[in-house]
C-alpha cells in the first residue's frame, strides 16, 4: 500500500458505491462479505474501518467463558475472524491474530476436533497444546468467529461447552 499522502482515487458510481483498491482490501485483510463502518468527520473525511461484531461482545463472551470454566480442566477461546477476543475470560489478553490453520479450520464452517496439535499455534503466541475442538460462530450465513476448547483430552463435556457457546453467540445475534 502506498505510503505517500496523495492516496489512490476512485470514482463514486451512480449507486453512491466506491470500490475499495485491492493493495488496501490485501492489507487490511478486508474479505467478500466482511462487514464496514463508515464513520463522517466534521472535517470532510471518512474514517472507513472493518467491523466485527463479536468485537462488541468480548464483555458478555468474557463472563460466559469463566463461568462455563468452572470446574473444567481447559482453556476457552472466543474468536472473531482474525483474532482471539477473549481467553478463559481475561479481558486484558492482547487480542493476538489467528494462525492460517485455525483461520482455514474456521472457514471450513463444520465443528472440528484437532487432535495432536502439540506445540501447534491457535494465534500469535498462543500455542495448543493437547487437543481442541473448534466449532465456528455463524449467523445468516455468515462467518462471525469461532469457539475454541482445547484441553489434554476432549471428551463430550467439553464437546457440549462448546457447541452450547457457539448455539448461544449463533443465537444472539440471528435475533
Amino acid at each position: 500500500m502506498a505510503d505517500d499522502k496523495k492516496g489512490m482515487l476512485r470514482h463514486v458510481d451512480v449507486l453512491g458505491r466506491v470500490v475499495i483498491p485491492r493493495e488496501v482490501r490485501k492489507a487490511l485483510r478486508i474479505n467478500y462479505g466482511d462487514l464496514m463502518e463508515f464513520c463522517a468527520c466534521s472535517n470532510q473525511q471518512v474514517i472507513i474501518r472493518k467491523f466485527h461484531l463479536m468485537d462488541e461482545i468480548s464483555d458478555l463472551a468474557n463472563s460466559l467463558v469463566r463461568v462455563v470454566r468452572v470446574g473444567r480442566n481447559c482453556d476457552v477461546y472466543i474468536l472473531d475472524t482474525e483474532k482471539v477476543i477473549c481467553k478463559n475470560g481475561d479481558k486484558n489478553i492482547h487480542k493476538p491474530k489467528l494462525s492460517a490453520n485455525i483461520l482455514e479450520a474456521l472457514q471450513n464452517r463444520d465443528e472440528q476436533i484437532l487432535e495432536n496439535l502439540k506445540n501447534t499455534n491457535l494465534a500469535e503466541g498462543e500455542k495448543i497444546r493437547g487437543e481442541a475442538i473448534i466449532s465456528p460462530i455463524l449467523s445468516s450465513g455468515d462467518l462471525l468467529g469461532g469457539v475454541v476448547v482445547v484441553s489434554s483430552k476432549i471428551t463430550d463435556d467439553l464437546r457440549s461447552v462448546c457447541q452450547e457457546l457457539t448455539n448461544f453467540f449463533s443465537t444472539y445475534f440471528n435475533e
